[in-house]
């Protein structure tokens, strides 16, 4: 009967340890390609490693695969990283607040209620009083 070796055990990482990896040839080239986004070496790993790992949980909790079973990524599909949204130009603004012009464009519901708003007066306090707090 073979007794199992220490280097076929997989232990668990412990956080804060400093793996070592050995780079093959096909290793380093992918991770030169992750590295091209402008990433350094352990962000492209991490970045890696985190995108693998997501895909394994979502395959175990949708049962796709019997847990502790390595998935096969089938199709998929790309996306963009979206366009900034906000108004194209920024309102003016001065101790009265906000002064919204006509080409700027309202990005929440928030934006049109303080649009339409009064701009509110400074407060001036008692001498001697202190402020009233909720």
């Amino acid at each position: 009967m073979a007794t199992e070796q220490r280097t076929q055990r997989r232990a668990r990482p412990i956080a804060g340890t400093r793996p070592t990896v050995r780079l093959d040839e096909q290793f380093a080239r992918d991770l030169a390609v992750l590295m091209q986004t402008g990433d350094d070496l352990t962000t492209a790993m991490r970045t890696a490693v985190g995108i693998v790992a997501n895909m394994y949980r979502t395959a175990w909790h949708y049962e796709i695969v019997p847990v502790g079973t390595a998935p096969t990524l089938g199709p998929y599909k790309f996306v963009e990283k979206p366009p900034f949204v906000g108004p194209p130009s920024l309102p003016t603004v001065d101790h009265n607040g906000p002064t919204w012009t006509l080409s700027s464009r309202q990005t929440s519901t928030d934006d049109a209620r303080r649009q339409h708003q009064p701009p509110r007066l400074p407060q001036r306090q008692q001498a001697g009083r202190q402020p009233v707090r909720p």
